[in-house]
């Protein structure tokens, strides 16, 4: 209310209204103010009442509303962990009654009914276990990774397959916090088996789209610049700096180095199928490149040097195995060259179109690239010589374009090379390969380097009780390779590895056995590092981990354990054939077996020994020439012919009157699961196979150890969880008493303050009543 200043003359009854009516309607306001605060217990009712404070309060209303809802989702996530815990404390209860049953029966001395009753209680378990693994709670499932929605488990009374993720669902369960809220069954049953694949680094090519991002193994490199130095034939050094910040692929890399190299130098800057190519025109010239400051941009780029070089070839930059990688640039680099010619616009590149540096008897590196004046612009030609190794285009001279040449080669009947214009020549886009190519222009093709993957022949892929032959003909990048094994039928999970270098394989089926193989002869399996025997594959792995005698490891104590192999010529009825014995003694890997074989002394031109063409195993073939019967025994106590999947359980001998025999494969690979362990467990227990039985049982050992380590996983998040909770209890009672301070109302100040209003507005009034109550008749 302003404040008026006390009048000198007479005061006139318009003023002394005025005056009072407005002291009573600030009294009316301020008691409606004081009135509206003991009401609702609010000091503040607007923002204007109290600019700063109000601003505090709303920062504090927002962070309690946060940590409110992060509450609400903490107790959610207690809640769904809670009953997780609980199922994998049934599962635990379940193998050991388990355990304890199936070490009752370890023994020789118990009845099949024994034996038996066992049996049917690992089916009860079995059908038990799947239930817990697709427990559900609010309608999401526990033990499904990430796929909450999905039932990660389905039995069809032969096996089970695991149909979740290894993928944990988090949650905000305080702000900025994300905490992992489930366990994958993988973690608690398993379903995904270890023994991963991928043994090969399938070396994509570098090409010029190439994202710098994704070299050297998907790590990229530094942003920053580098340092070019030239030295000219009387050893005089210039250099200039180029800064890389922006490169987005090496082809931008190459550009950039192309337009910053000193003045003067001549220096050419290419991409080549492993990474970057700096050279001088001549041998008496040199180039090197360092690093600017504590930079690292070339030694990522692979070209850091401090010698000069005529001709600088940069390290491989590996770049990643990505998704959009295609298979014509996996396992080896393409010869490639660049054909330059004086002035703009008719530069372009050639290609080979299959990695190596030869296509068969067809050389790619070493091709020289020429030009023979005969044809007119518009028909050119390009002829592939294999026996000269040149690549000869006739064109007509001062006329003939790049893009003109570039169409021929790509026409060129061999289809042994590719062209493309170089845009790095062009002085615009719409003048790209527009220019002249000179008649003299050459050059040589090099850097073809690897093999071409086999994609005609497929993969055979076993898993359980069917046998698939993987047709990836029609597959063109590595998804689509992707795709095609991660079929459902096939039951595998197939992925990029972590480190991008090539492919995993492992099999979603518990109880099945998992093996890879080639088909008719092929390198598909091998070349994608995927082949589940190799010659590397070591012998303690056979019969899942049960090993071949070799008198090594668990087999110690083996000795003259072996093969004894016999070639019978079956048009001499009085010869009893030509055998030897093939002793396994320190026999470590397949290789290991096959060199024994070949090798040994008394093998002289009867029988070789290599991998299977067709599938897996061993095989051998008969090369004396007669019609001979091949056998295969085993020599010794432990059945080394039987192990090594020559001859059947039960069987004494293999015979073969083809000339050939392929060993059955017996490096299975299988999940390890709980279930994978009880149907083994009952497979044994049904076949009376002491054995088995027992490496099944520590088997529900190393199952329990899985299932307890879970258990406590949970637990420990439980606690953490619980005491956030507490946590978060005292925080939210600290920040309602902050914003109580800040809004809220003293109510014995608040009441005092009304009374105080009421009395003023009281004296108001009465005041007001005793002035207007007088008038001129009172001065008469």
């Amino acid at each position: 209310m302003a404040i008026l200043p006390i009048p000198t003359t007479r005061v006139s009854d318009l003023l002394a209204t005025r005056r009072i009516t407005q002291q009573v309607q600030s009294d009316q306001l301020d008691l409606l103010r004081a009135q509206t605060q003991i009401s609702t217990g609010r000091r503040i009712i607007s923002p204007s009442d109290d600019a700063p404070a109000s601003l505090r309060a709303m920062n504090l209303q927002r962070i309690l509303e946060r940590k409110l809802q992060t509450q609400t989702s903490l107790r959610d996530s207690v809640l769904f962990l809670s009953e997780a815990e609980k199922s994998v404390n049934e599962v635990s209860n379940i193998l050991n009654s388990i355990k304890s049953e199936a070490l009752a029966v370890d023994s020789t001395l118990t009845t099949e009914e024994e034996r038996l009753s066992v049996v049917r209680l690992i089916d009860r378990a079995m059908e038990q276990l799947v239930n817990i693994g697709n427990s559900q709670f609010r309608d999401r499932y526990l033990f499904a990774g990430s796929r909450s929605q999905s039932q990660p488990y389905d039995y069809d009374d032969t096996f089970i397959s695991y149909n979740g993720n290894e993928d944990h669902l988090r949650s905000f369960v305080d702000v900025g916090f994300l905490y992992e809220t489930n366990i994958p069954g993988s973690e608690v049953f398993g379903g995904i088996s270890e023994q991963v694949l991928g043994s090969v680094d399938l070396n994509p090519q570098v090409t010029r789209d190439t994202q710098v991002q994704h070299l050297n193994g998907g790590a990229g490199i530094s942003s920053g610049a580098v340092e070019i130095f030239y030295v000219n034939a009387s050893n005089q050094a210039t250099s200039s700096v180029v800064d890389l910040s922006n490169a987005a692929t090496i082809d931008d890399v190459a550009r950039y180095l192309q337009s910053g190299v000193p003045e003067g130098s001549n220096i050419t800057v290419e991409v080549t199928g492993t990474g970057l190519q700096l050279s001088t025109a001549t041998g008496a010239e040199g180039v090197f490149v360092r690093e600017v400051g504590e930079g690292r941009v070339a030694h990522d780029l692979g070209i850091r040097s401090s010698t000069p070089q005529s001709t600088l070839t940069g390290d491989d930059v590996t770049p990643a195995v990505l998704k959009t990688t295609r298979l014509e640039d996996l396992l080896g680099t393409k010869a490639q060259t660049s054909v330059t010619s004086a002035g703009d616009n008719n530069d372009f590149f050639v290609t080979a179109t299959q990695n190596g540096a030869a296509a068969g008897t067809d050389p790619l590196n070493g091709v020289t690239i020429q030009f023979l004046d005969g044809a007119t612009a518009g028909s050119e030609l390009a002829t592939y010589d294999d026996v000269a190794g040149t690549l000869t285009v006739t064109i007509e001279a001062g006329v003939s374009t790049a893009a003109q040449v570039v169409d021929a080669i790509n026409a060129e009947a061999n289809g042994l090379f590719s062209a493309e214009v170089d845009y790095r020549d062009s002085t615009s886009s719409t003048s790209a390969g527009l220019g002249v190519v000179a008649l003299s222009s050459t050059a040589v093709t090099a850097g073809g380097s690897g093999d071409v993957l086999d994609q005609t022949s497929g993969l055979m892929v076993t898993n359980g009780d069917q046998s698939v032959t993987v047709d990836i003909s029609t597959a063109e990048t590595v998804e689509e390779l992707l795709n095609i094994l991660n079929q459902d039928d096939l039951g595998l999970q197939v992925e990029i590895n972590e480190a991008g270098t090539g492919i995993n394989i492992r099999s979603r089926l518990s109880g099945a056995d998992l093996t890879i193989g080639e088909v008719a002869g092929g390198q598909t399996a091998t070349q994608l590092g995927v082949r589940t025997l190799t010659g590397a594959t070591l012998l303690e792995d056979f019969n899942r981990g049960g090993g071949v005698p070799n008198g090594l490891g668990q087999w110690a104590s083996s000795t003259n354990e072996g093969l004894e192999i016999t070639v019978n010529d079956v048009a001499n009825v009085d010869n009893d054939g030509t055998s030897f014995f093939v002793d396994l003694t320190g026999a470590i890997t397949v290789d290991d077996v096959i060199n024994l074989i070949n090798n040994h002394t008394d093998n002289t031109s009867l029988v070789t020994a290599d991998l299977a063409p067709d599938g897996n195993g061993i095989r051998l073939t008969d090369i004396s020439g007669l019609p001979n019967d091949l056998t295969v025994r085993s020599q010794g106590t432990y059945n080394a012919a039987e192990l090594l999947g020559f001859v059947a359980e039960g069987e004494s001998e293999a015979r073969s009157s083809t000339g050939t025999l392929v060993s059955e494969d017996r490096h299975t690979l299988e999940t390890d699961s709980v279930f994978n362990t009880l149907l083994r467990l009952r497979e044994a227990l049904v076949d009376e196979n002491y054995t088995a039985i027992g490496r099944e049982i520590n088997q529900i050992e190393t199952d329990l150890d899985r299932v307890n380590f879970a258990r406590s996983e949970l637990g420990a998040r439980l606690q953490s969880l619980e005491t956030l909770q507490y946590r978060h209890e005292d925080e939210e009672v600290a920040l309602r008493s902050a914003l109580s301070n800040e809004i809220d109302v003293d109510l014995t100040e608040a009441i005092s303050d009304f009374t105080a209003r009421q009395y003023a507005l009281q004296a108001s009034l009465q005041v007001a009543g005793n002035m207007l109550q007088m008038s001129l008749l009172n001065f008469i």
